[in-house]
């Protein structure tokens, strides 16, 4: 716990478990408004559904606690998180700021109780450090060239990827680092950025920004900001897309998530903006509810995973016409005798694709050691005009073709549907028409878009194929009895955005989410130190049987 980054784990962990969150006005005031991402955490949500006192029971808290060379001023604050001065009564803010081509500031703000104790908080972190004034803020410069500026109301960690790229290759002991900073220049424009960060103006910062106040509105744990455009932008791949005219798809791009750690499952909450633009064929050429017959008629009861949407086919040449991209497709597409209005044509809007009967190779005959397992694929929609897929099934057969014969891949249809899978036998069972139920379809129909995962499956199937090794068997049986499944629903649209449920559902549906978490990572860590304790004894023990080396000189 020397560095200031492993101290930092811990006070983000800390950060995550303890105390409140108030709403304000003007909550993004010291948050650029150029920030590609941004975290809230409301802790007193988070303390209320697990609370610090059960926190201190788990191992991973004890063995912190009780190592020898923890200070006992960190003790204190393991102790009492006040003890640092923050006040975790109001939410904290991480957010990453890029500020040049190759260096990116990620910053931890927030509230302050007692300015006095925060300094020695810091002092104590990093002892022998002198304050200093920049702008009327307080600034220390912290172990690993990181700096920490506050007034008598607000502080501000902030970490220059730089340095944190320079310090990973040091200790790695290579000077490979792609960062030739000078530290003095690095800790001089960290500590300006610092100091500017306490008067942002409101038209620099995120303190009117709609849709970031909007944001943190919405009743949660967590929330979380992402600024696609200014990641596009900051991308060397952006001018290739401008040149595509694919920046469409990225302009005005803000995706907002807000987490819930609810009993049983974590809910996360998406919405996606966009220009208006896009948003206009989007919410024009948008779906109705997926077709669940379809789920049905997949021939098996192992089902693993599932995509299903449902959408207007003429949305497909709509998005590809605003992208600019329709001429160079049916240049392509022309010596395969079909065109875009022919792929939108071809099919009514209905599509599914899933994954199912799960089976591990176990051949001891085959030598690879990266044996593929075996699944059931099925890719499937509903017919539209039977000439335009007519032709794009012509298409199919000519690329193959030209590749050679390939089994891998057969289909099959009817009247009203079209599907393709990797085993004859499966896809033509889908095409006769099943009846089969699943506990997930209820779930997931009446919206356009739907995804589902069955994670207790796979690990299941896993846990059968393990050989005998106790530390897996344990990490899998640990996995086993807390992760059910992921569902998620989408395509729906809300105050002019594009809106997605998940939920991560648990095993367990009657504690809440954050407290299985909880005790999953400390089982699993656990289990991990386990076994590194185990490897050590093991390596002193063969350290100790191992003879020493013959001295074969002669003596004269």
């Amino acid at each position: 716990m020397k560095a200031f980054f492993k101290f930092s784990i811990t006070f983000i962990a800390m950060a995550f478990l303890f105390s409140s969150c108030s709403k304000k006005n003007d909550e993004g005031k010291m948050i650029p408004k150029s920030a590609i991402f941004v975290t809230a955490i409301n802790t007193k949500s988070l303390n209320d559904k697990l609370p610090w006192e059960e926190v201190k029971q788990t191992n991973w808290y004890k063995k912190i606690y009780s190592k020898m060379s923890t200070p006992e001023w960190r003790k204190k604050i393991l102790d009492n998180t006040g003890a640092t001065g923050i006040d975790f009564d109001k939410e904290l803010f991480f957010f990453v700021d890029k500020v040049s081509d190759n260096d990116y500031h990620l910053v931890v703000e927030g509230s302050l109780k007692n300015d006095k104790d925060f300094e020695q908080f810091n002092k104590n972190v990093d002892s022998g450090q002198l304050i200093r004034k920049v702008d009327g803020i307080n600034l220390i410069t912290l172990q690993d060239n990181n700096v920490v500026g506050w007034d008598n109301e607000h502080f501000a960690y902030v970490i220059s990827s730089a340095t944190a790229t320079t310090r990973f290759y040091d200790w790695k002991g290579t000077t490979n680092s792609p960062f030739n900073s000078d530290p003095e220049n690095d800790i001089a424009a960290q500590s300006t950025f610092c100091a500017k960060l306490f008067s942002l103006k409101s038209d620099s910062s995120l303190a009117k920004n709609e849709k970031f106040a909007n944001l943190l509105k919405e009743p949660g744990d967590i929330h979380f900001w992402q600024n696609t455009e200014g990641i596009m932008n900051n991308s060397n791949s952006m001018g290739m897309f401008g040149m595509l005219k694919l920046d469409v798809f990225f302009k005005n791009n803000i995706s907002t998530y807000t987490v819930n750690f609810d009993k049983g499952k974590i809910d996360v909450n998406q919405k996606i903006y966009t220009s208006k633009e896009l948003m206009d064929v989007l919410e024009k050429y948008k779906g109705s509810n997926i077709n669940t017959d379809m789920i049905k008629n997949i021939p098996s009861q192992n089902v693993l995973g599932i995509l299903a949407m449902n959408f207007k086919p003429e949305g497909v040449k709509a998005l590809i016409d605003l992208s600019g991209l329709n001429g160079l497709i049916n240049t392509f597409t022309k010596n395969m005798s079909f065109n875009i209005d022919d792929v939108a044509k071809a099919n009514n809007g209905n599509l599914l694709l899933s994954l199912s009967d799960l089976k591990l190779n176990t051949d001891s005959s085959v030598s690879n050691p990266f044996k593929l397992p075996h699944l059931n694929f099925i890719f499937s929609f509903g017919i539209g005009d039977k000439a335009s897929l007519q032709k794009l099934i012509d298409a199919g057969k000519k690329i193959t073709s030209q590749m050679g014969n390939d089994t891998m891949v057969h289909y099959a249809m009817n009247d009203k549907t079209f599907a393709i899978s990797n085993s004859g036998s499966f896809v033509n069972q889908f095409i006769a028409g099943n009846n089969n139920k699943y506990n997930f379809t209820e779930k997931l129909s009446g919206h356009p878009i739907v995804f589902f995962i069955d994670i207790h499956k796979i690990l299941l199937e896993l846990s059968t194929q393990l050989p005998n090794n106790n530390d897996e068997k344990n990490l899998l049986t640990t996995s086993l009895k807390t992760w059910d499944n992921i569902t998620t629903t989408g395509g729906d649209f809300k105050d002019h955005a594009l809106t997605i449920n998940t939920e991560i559902n648990m095993v367990d549906q009657n504690t809440n989410s954050l407290k299985q978490l909880n005790n999953y990572m400390d089982e699993m860590l656990t289990i991990a130190e386990d076994r590194e304790t185990r490897n050590n004894k093991e390596k002193r023990l063969d350290s100790l049987l191992t003879p020493p080396p013959i001295d074969t000189v002669k003596v004269k």
